[in-house]
């Protein structure tokens, strides 16, 4: 009976990791910033939009029916120098080149 709980537990601990792992990724949060560079040319075939807080990549996500970039990339640039509110999602990993995907930008109004 105790003999398979310890392996019942195990699978559990990955199964709940994985979870939080692709909840994470998915799901979208925000962050404050100001908006430091934003340019309408791609870079290695991608928007990119420099914050005080990090780089982020502006790219078209079809699972997520964004397709906007574009639009996006349009708005940062006007909004260049102001604080701003991000909302993103993905993880950065520099290692592998990978940056969080903006889905939208509010401007901060005081």
């Amino acid at each position: 009976m105790f003999r398979y709980f310890g392996i019942k537990i195990t699978l559990l601990a990955i199964l709940i990791g994985i979870i939080l792992a692709l909840y994470s990724y998915f799901v979208a949060d925000s962050v404050v910033t100001a908006i430091t560079d934003a340019q309408l040319t791609k870079v290695d075939g991608r928007f990119m939009i420099a914050t005080e807080y990090r780089p982020f990549v502006n790219n078209d996500a079809k699972y997520r029916l964004k397709f906007d970039s574009g639009n996006v990339q349009n708005q940062a640039i006007k909004l260049r120098g102001k604080k701003v509110k991000i909302k993103k999602y993905g993880w950065r990993i520099p290692l592998f080149s990978m940056y969080e995907n903006v889905v939208k930008i509010e401007e901060i109004t005081k």
